[in-house]
């Protein structure tokens, strides 16, 4: 801030100034540092105005250093439009890499980045040391405007009166308060008799009604009397004055320094008065109460506040503070009306500085004591007790300040780079729209590190304090004391539950005096806000009995159940020693709103020396929203309140008329001369009634709603404790005095399986579920009825207290896996509610296993009728061997929900686990409570770096789930874990949800928490069809050997070919060799997709492993729910047949069809109504016959292993060996034909197969001419034409191949493999007339409404060694008026993630056409602090608009790095434009021709020539199989708009395994004008067949008319008659006319035998060519072969046979590389064209455009390209 002292008696009208705030900062490259004077000019917005040339004296610049810088100006230029820097060039080291310059014009609130990244050096780079810089309009930000002011300050020509303490304001406006502003920097005085005169920045604060003026100095010599203040606004020049005439000295006067003085002056409406308060402090009598420590207060009232005062002028006591003190105080400030709030703090210093604080009294003097306003506190400041805090606000007595105050949870984290930690005090001020707090010094962590700050670890903090509403900036800083005091600051996350919000401020940068620009201090604006769960705030008050050893050690906790739920277990934790007999202990609790209360559980873990508690009364407190009637009393005194406002309020405004009255009488006044009266009566009156509106009590909640305090009162008068009374450690309380419901006991019956090894040694734990209030907690079963609980066949009784549940729901049973046999198999569990006699049944039968089952160790049980699991009598059961249960299994898995649970350690090191591993599923209705993580599907030893464990986890009405905490017990020798994240994947709900982690879970790391709640990436939920659970029912044959070891798949079958995926029925080899026995039947329960209402087929196979692999099927029942879920329906598939490959027809794959449905449904009345029925006309079992013809060329045949699948539209075959030929022995041999019969359902309409072989044996390479398939049935033969190698050595590489039958012309989008090829899909015409609603499948992602264009989109990333990163990315396209694309990913081909370090990545898309693109977002779908990308540069190019953007980045993507954003918008003004001509998109159909090896494995190449001009060659991309023999093949195209087209050259460069094509035809479609144009050819494309040549031409065809005319070229060619100038080598020439070129001709065929000889004439014939028109020039050539390859060349005369025409050349030159100018290309004009002038003309303009072309991109390269907006 710049200061001036003025040495004039009085203040002078000065020229408004615009300060602006420049930020430099120089490179961090070797010698990148100057000690020239640098210098910046900045322009404004259109350029006409600038700064002139300032030089920035006192910087630093030295390497990675930032330099700010205050300029004043008297011009506003925001915002900038560019600025010039540079330097003097002088000194020694006088070269200077700048970054980037950063501008911040407070008065508009703009902040500009000019990026600069270059060298001002005269011997590097360019030797520039002056560069223009433009801004990227990207970074530009919005921040805080403040205005220009100047302040007077008038210190009286008294003795002593100067000062050289510290000068401290602050001022006071109608729309909030500026901050603590020091006036004097550097301790300089303030002179006796002299103003001084200051030029500051205010944020806008409306009228101005106050100004505190203080210093912190109490020695003797340190005061000032100051007389007054005068503050102008420069720019509209309001004037306020500001008048004091006292001491501030604690020697002088009241002995107070600090003063507060009320504004006065033309621009006041109000003048406010003086008030002094009365405060008492009153110290409690607890031992230990008082405190040495500085005590700091401040009083907040309806209008303003006091600031916060140093009380140490005490009026009654010398000890202050002390205990049992009421110690007195006065405090001057502007009146603040009502007093609302007191805050209280003190500084932690000395060595008792620990604080217990009764309450504070407040009253304005000379009121009666009667009138005092008690503040009650009634809690410690202090370190080590209750909560820590130091500071306290405090509300009336008749309000709950602990209730009503918000909480602020902040989280640092500081950065981790080497040196990063502080030992320094840090200090944070947060800043709402309602409000800001105090700048807090955090000195108490949350998480109680040992060391605070220190590298890579995260400190939390909590703030109290008054509710400043949405948080839109903070400051933070720390004094820079201590042995290390630098600290590079991460970030700071600010949750705030009560809000609902979690802000992130990234910093990422130093705060040190001698790193980055020096400051101590920073500005952080929010990166990121998102929502969190909301939650309430809880005061519990618990009451600990006064009898013996009432006290306990142990952890308390609490759940609170209302109407809207439940709160999580709440643990009770304090920093003092608390749950004391006889004691009273208040907690405060944040938790979710649950309503009205209906009771709470308490309880505690009975761990540490004295468990045994005894707990008498608690009581619940927290703030609801009503509607209150106030009583005629209370009415009486608002209504006086008001009445007494308003006579107060019209005081002060009838006072500051006066006053202006008076100054207007004067005329000319020394202060205010020339000053005249702005308002009138009518602004007076406006004025008032705005003053009036401000200040009339706000109904925050509504009309006659108010914010109450509700409390229960739960009495409980017993022991919580092991061996006393019921021997319970938790109870359930209702609230005392209201309706609710009644204690309960429930006896709990647990019926252990009756197998080998049932019982269990663990622990196990119960909670029981009811409909009306809520749950029962998780109890553990420790007191059974047996001494040994928990044995095979064994029933354990236990008792359970709690509140009445009503009807019971569900249970949820678990152990804890400990023990020697932790394993358990339950049967069921009884329960019986003893009030209402009823007992409810909850079958299990499956084990609580590690090594069993699925793994679980937990189970949620529904009830079921008695009938189905007490016994019956042989009639009841009907005499037969089932389970009744097995009837409700199906409809027990619908009700449940099955996660697959999946998760991620992470690479760094020591980041894998050896603790006990946790994990809690929240869901909208409830949560799976803590689930022990034991059985992972895919690795034996856990948690293991880099590794990925899958679990599962079943649970019933969990609802949405929204979050996850995973979580371990900290045991083991390397208990630190480092989570990258988890997946949650729940088939039956269709959602696979990613919750990113990226942190560590360990006591040593990061914020030392082994716990953490997640929560899901919304980008990177993957949705898909939900699956719908099927009861599958195996039966074995009663025949010899029918059973099997191996195991079973099914695959289902629905109509229009949807299927299930392939699903074995047994997760482990227990299971398989409990199942399939002879004459069993084996029952799962599985989820797979829903394929509709109809099955018609299923496939069942085994993977023929195991001892006995061979297996008899009886037949095969599937049972699934009706789709209202009112019955079920049961299909039968009979077998009757092996499975096995010694039997039968040696197949273990068995496809059948349903021959019977036996339907189960509900009525209306209850009944059950039974249809059996058979099914009408099921597909047949059909054989297939499979002729497959290898083909008769070298190395043909296969000893591999080879597979089919055959596809029809009424489903596939499913993959199945060729293991038996029926015609030959020895399979796949070169030129032989193999026979199979394949047996499945009808596939209907056979369209396509797909060959693979497994690559196995020494002649795998297999080379397959065609594939016949005959179906037996209706004798239908399918024809599939092949002629490719599946070979990883030929042609591209690949063992497996998709074939289209031979008439197909359907969909071939199976093909597709990347996302490219799904682009070119929703690019083609054919979705033109598709729903986009209907699409289905991949192409659901590709799909969008409105007209779609192709995008070209380029990525580099930078060469960081974090730039790198594996998550996906995305961009936005915005255009004018803001209309938006969809969000469009940048997906990579299957098997490729993320961006590696330094890559430029390039991809092809398709999106909305916007119009004109104005604004382009990118970002990727990280959500860990992990995911880092730096971007380098980003490239779009729109080709139907033939444009391409370029944007320098260079900027960071991520929560951790930069300004923690994971996704930017850049606005196109920052991009370099390249025109790259417009593109037209074409739809191009390519027809391949019916001949053998009519393919071909070529790169075909492809150009166009058109009325306006020809396209350069392009090549036609293969993809997987395209320009196959007998195929159209149709894909889009970009072409020039050059149309209407006449020829089209296409070219093979004859390479590959297959080098010859047959190509038929091409036809064009323009797809804007529907326009086609056809190009016929017919022949083959080959140097061995029909024309025997690798080029050809084709005439276009529109509306069936040629756009050309054929013709016939003689070419005769002359050679020169001088010594040598015949040649050996090959010589090639190309004709150019009007009509294009002719392409390469090779002059071959001469009629001479020996070509090219001295003086000889060569004639060469080009028979049916199509016109070129007039020529005018040629191009010849040779390829410098043979012995004498110079030739001295004559003339060339081309005659057009059909125009009877001939052209000469006159040539007369060298074409060698040894003679003349060494050249053996030569172009010759026509000698005998008009038109060759014009085209010569034509050519040397385009070949200008090409070279200014080449030269911009090689100066955009070297970034020497500017930019004018």
């Amino acid at each position: 801030m710049m200061q001036l002292t003025l040495n004039t008696l009085f203040p002078v009208v000065s020229t408004p100034a615009i300060t602006y705030i420049v930020t430099v900062f120089t490179g961090d490259v070797r010698g990148a540092g100057t000690k020239s004077k640098i210098y910046l000019v900045m322009y404004g917005a259109r350029g006409n105005k600038n700064s002139g040339k300032i030089f920035l004296e006192g910087g630093v610049f030295d390497r990675g250093r930032t330099d700010i810088f205050h300029i004043e100006l008297a011009v506003l230029l925001s915002p900038l439009s560019r600025v010039s820097v540079g330097h003097g060039n002088v000194g020694v080291n006088r070269g200077w890499f700048c970054e980037k310059v950063v501008i911040l014009c407070p008065f508009t609130g703009i902040q500009q980045t000019f990026p600069c990244s270059n060298w001002l050096d005269e011997k590097k780079a360019d030797g520039l040391i002056e560069r223009q810089l433009y801004e990227m309009v990207s970074l530009r930000k919005k921040r805080l405007k403040k205005f220009p002011w100047s302040l007077w300050v008038w210190t009286t020509d008294l003795k002593k009166a100067g000062t050289n303490s510290p000068i401290f304001i602050q001022i006071y406006g109608q729309k909030g308060r500026t901050d603590e502003i020091l006036l004097n920097p550097n301790n300089k005085w303030f002179k006796p008799g002299i103003i001084e005169k200051f030029r500051i920045e205010l944020p806008d604060l409306g009228r101005f009604y106050k100004i505190r003026v203080w210093h912190d100095k109490r020695s003797s010599g340190s005061g000032w009397h100051l007389e007054r203040m005068t503050l102008m606004n420069t720019l509209n020049k309001d004037k306020y004055n500001f008048n004091c005439n006292r001491w501030l000295d604690a020697n002088e006067d009241d002995n107070e320094i600090v003063r507060e003085m009320t504004a006065e002056g033309p621009t006041v409406r109000r003048i406010m008065g003086m008030a002094r308060y009365h405060v008492t402090v009153c110290t409690g009598e607890l031992e230990g109460a008082g405190t040495d420590a500085n005590v700091y207060l401040c009083l907040f009232g309806d209008v303003g506040d006091t600031g916060e005062r140093l009380l140490y002028n005490c009026r009654n006591n010398t000890d202050l503070f002390e205990k049992g003190n009421a110690d007195e105080f006065t405090i001057e400030s502007v009146t603040m009306r009502n007093v609302r709030r007191v805050r209280i703090r003190h500084d932690g210093k000395g060595s008792g500085s620990g604080w217990y604080l009764d309450r504070v009294l407040v009253r304005e003097e000379g009121q009666p004591e009667s009138d005092n306003v008690e503040f009650p506190c009634l809690r410690w400041l202090d370190k080590d007790k209750d909560d820590g805090q130091l500071v306290r606000e405090l509300l009336p007595s008749d309000s709950s300040a602990t209730l009503k105050n918000f909480r602020y949870h902040i989280s640092l984290k500081t950065g981790d780079v080497s040196g990063a930690s502080t030992d320094s005090r840090v200090y944070i001020k947060l800043y709402g729209d309602k409000s800001d707090t105090i700048k807090q010094v955090l000195l108490v962590s949350d998480n109680n590190l040992k060391d605070y700050f220190e590298r890579g670890r995260v400190d939390e903090f909590t703030l109290e304090t008054l509710n400043i509403g949405n948080i839109n900036r903070l400051v933070i800083g720390h004094d820079s004391t201590g042995m290390h005091a630098s600290w590079f600051l991460g970030s700071v996350q600010i949750r705030v539950p009560r809000q609902g919000k979690q802000y992130t401020f990234p910093a990422n940068r130093w705060l040190d005096k001698n790193q980055a620009d020096g400051r101590l201090e920073v500005e952080l604006y929010p990166s990121e806000v998102v929502e969190i769960q909301k939650l309430v705030h809880y005061e519990v008050e618990i009451w600990t009995g006064d009898v013996g050893g009432a006290g306990t050690s142990a952890r308390v906790y609490m759940q609170i159940y209302g109407e809207k739920g439940k709160t999580e277990v709440l643990f009770l934790s304090s920093r003092s020693k608390v749950f004391e007999r006889a004691s009273k202990d208040t907690f405060q609790l944040e938790a979710a709103d649950v309503g009205e209360v209906y009771k709470l559980r308490l309880g505690h873990t009975g761990e540490g020396f004295g468990p045994s508690w005894f707990v008498d009364t608690v009581w619940l407190r927290h703030l609801v929203v009503r509607e209150v009637d106030l009583t005629p009393e209370e009415e009486a005194r608002k209504k006086k309140e008001k009445d007494k406002l308003r006579q107060l309020l019209k005081k002060e405004r009838l006072k500051a008329k006066l006053q202006r009255k008076k100054k207007k009488r004067k005329g000319s006044d020394e202060e205010d001369e020339g000053e005249e009266e702005e308002s009138s009566s009518s602004e007076e009156s406006s004025s008032e009634e705005e003053e009036m509106e401000e200040e009339e009590e706000e109904e925050e909640f509504g009309p006659g709603m108010q914010e109450v305090i509700e409390q229960h009162k739960f009495e409980a008068h017993r022991w919580l404790a092991r061996g006393k009374e019921d021997n319970e450690l938790v109870v359930e309380l209702v609230p005392a005095g209201k309706p609710g419901p009644e204690r309960n006991t429930y006896e709990v019956q647990v019926v252990t399986g009756n197998v080998p090894k049932a019982g269990t040694d663990a622990n196990v734990y119960l909670t029981i579920y009811g409909e009306e209030y809520g749950d029962t907690g998780e109890r553990p079963l420790k007191k059974s009825d047996k001494s040994n609980k928990f044995e095979q066949g064994q029933t354990d009784t236990f008792t359970i207290y709690a509140i009445d549940l009503g009807a019971l729901t569900k249970i949820r049973i678990r152990h804890d896996n400990t023990g020697n046999r932790a394993g358990w198999f339950l049967d069921r569990i009884d329960i019986t509610d003893m009030n209402n006699e009823i007992t409810y049944y909850f079958p299990c039968q499956r084990w609580l296993a590690v090594e069993e089952d699925d793994g679980q160790l937990s189970r949620e049980l529904l009830p079921v009728d008695e009938s189905y699991v007490l016994p019956q009598s042989e009639e009841g059961r009907g005499g037969g061997d089932n389970n009744p249960l097995d009837n409700l299994a199906l409809e027990q898995k619908d009700k449940s929900t099955t996660f697959s649970v999946t998760i991620k350690t992470g690479v760094k090191k020591n980041a894998g686990t050896d603790a006990n591993v946790f994990i809690t599923l929240f869901g909208t209705q409830d949560d799976t409570g803590m689930t022990l993580l034991k059985s992972s599907k895919t690795n034996s030893d856990k948690f293991e770096r880099d590794s990925i464990e899958i679990f599962t986890v079943e649970t019933l009405d969990l609802g949405d789930l929204w979050k996850v905490r995973l979580g371990h017990d900290n045991t083991g020798k390397a208990p630190g874990w480092f989570v990258d994240w988890v997946e949650v994947d729940a088939p039956s709900l269709g959602k696979c949800m990613t919750f990113p982690c990226g942190r560590w879970l360990a006591k040593n790391e990061d914020d030392g928490s082994i716990i953490r709640d997640l929560f899901h990436a919304e980008l990177q939920t993957r949705l898909y069809t939900p699956f719908v659970p099927y009861e599958i029912t195996l039966y074995t044959s009663d025949v010899f050997a029918a059973g099997t070891d191996a195991n079973i798949f099914i695959i289902i079958y629905g109509c229009d070919a949807v299927c299930t995926q392939q699903k074995y029925l047994c997760t482990n080899k227990r299971e398989q060799k409990q199942f399939f026995e002879r004459k069993s039947a084996s029952r799962f329960i599985v989820e797979l997709e829903d394929v509709g209402e109809i099955i018609e087929k299923i496939r069942i196979g085994h993977n023929n492993t195991g001892m006995n692999p061979g297996w008899h099927c009886s037949h095969v029942d599937i049972r699934r729910l009706l789709p209202d879920k009112d019955g079920a329906e049961t299909l039968t598939f009979p077998c009757d047949r092996w499975l096995a490959t010694s039997e039968d027809d040696k197949k273990t794959i068995r496809e059948l069809v349903p021959y019977d449905i036996f339907t189960e449904k509900y009525m209306k009345d209850g009944s059950l109504r039974q249809v059996y029925k058979e099914v009408e006309e099921p597909l047949d079992i059909v054989l297939y016959s499979v002729q497959i013809f290898t083909g008769n060329i070298p190395g043909a045949g296969t000893d591999a292993k080879v597979y089919i699948t055959i596809y029809g539209d009424l489903g596939d075959t499913g993959e199945r060996y060729l293991g038996k030929s029926e015609n030959r022995t020895n399979k796949f041999e070169r030129g032989t034909a193999d026979t199979f019969i394949i047996e499945a359902a009808d596939l209907g309409v056979i369209y396509k197969i797909k060959l693979r072989h497994d690559n196995s044996k020494w002649c795998a390479d297999w080379y397959v001419e065609k594939v016949e398939i005959w179906n037996d049935t209706n004798e239908d033969e399918f024809l599939f034409l092949c002629g490719r190698w599946l070979s990883l050595k030929k042609e591209d590489g690949r063992l497996e191949r998709l074939f289209y039958e031979k008439e197909y012309t359907g969909d071939r989008s199976s093909n597709c493999s990347s996302p490219a090829d799904f682009w070119e899909i929703a690019l083609s015409s054919k979705m033109a007339d598709v729903d986009i609603s209907t699409v289905t499948g991949p192409m659901a992602d590709y799909v969008q409404e409105g007209p779609i264009i192709p995008y070209y989109v380029s990525v580099t990333t930078g060469k960081h060694k974090d730039a790198a990163t594996d998550s996906r990315a995305f961009i936005f396209l915005i255009g004018e008026d803001d209309e938006r694309s969809k969000r469009i990913w940048l997906d990579y081909p299957r098997g490729k993630r993320g961006f590696s370090r330094g890559s430029v990545e390039e991809f092809y898309v398709a999106g909305l056409d916007v119009g004109i693109i104005k604004k382009i977002e990118l970002g990727h779908d990280g959500a860990s602090p992990e995911s880092c990308w730096l971007v380098e540069e980003l490239c779009l190019a729109v080709p139907t608009q033939g444009t391409k953007y370029m944007l320098n980045c260079n900027c960071w993507l991520a929560k951790d790095r930069g300004d923690g954003i994971t996704s930017r918008v850049f606005d196109l003004l920052d991009a370099m434009v390249v025109n790259i001509g417009v593109k037209v998109l074409y739809e191009m159909t390519v027809w391949t021709g019916d001949v053998v090896g009519g393919g071909t494995d070529s790169n075909i190449f492809m150009t166009l020539y058109g009325i306006n001009g020809s396209t350069e060659e392009m090549q036609l991309d293969k993809k997987k199989a395209r320009f196959e023999r007998e195929q159209n093949d149709t894909f889009i195209m970009e072409i020039l708009d050059i149309a209407p087209f006449t020829k089209m050259r296409i070219r093979i460069d004859g390479l590959g395994s297959r080098p010859e094509w047959f190509l038929e035809r091409i036809l064009l479609k323009n797809m804007n004008t529907g326009d086609l144009t056809m190009f016929y050819y017919g022949d083959w494309l080959s140097q061995r067949k029909g024309k025997k040549t690798l080029v050809c031409e084709m005439c276009a065809v529109i509306d069936e008319e040629e756009m050309m005319e054929w013709t016939s070229y003689t070419v005769a060619v002359k050679t020169s008659d001088i010594l040598g100038a015949g040649t050996d080598a090959n010589v090639f020439i190309i004709i150019f006319g009007e009509n294009g070129d002719s392409g390469t001709l090779a002059l071959k065929q001469s009629a001479n035998w020996n070509k090219f000889e001295r003086n000889n004439t060569d004639t060469f014939n080009f028979p049916d060519m199509l016109s070129l028109g007039h020529l005018c020039k040629l191009r010849v050539w040779h390829d410098n072969k043979g012995i004498f390859p110079g030739w001295h060349l004559s003339y060339v005369d081309v005659k057009d046979n059909s125009r009877d025409e001939t052209f000469h050349f006159q040539c007369d030159c060298w074409l060698s590389k040894s003679e003349g100018d060494g050249q053996t290309v030569r172009d010759f004009a026509c000698a005998n064209n008009k038109i060759c002038d014009e085209l010569e003309e034509t050519t040397t303009c385009e070949q200008s455009w090409e070279s200014c072309l080449l030269h911009f991109y090689q100066a955009a390269s070297c970034g020497k390209v500017s930019k004018d907006h």
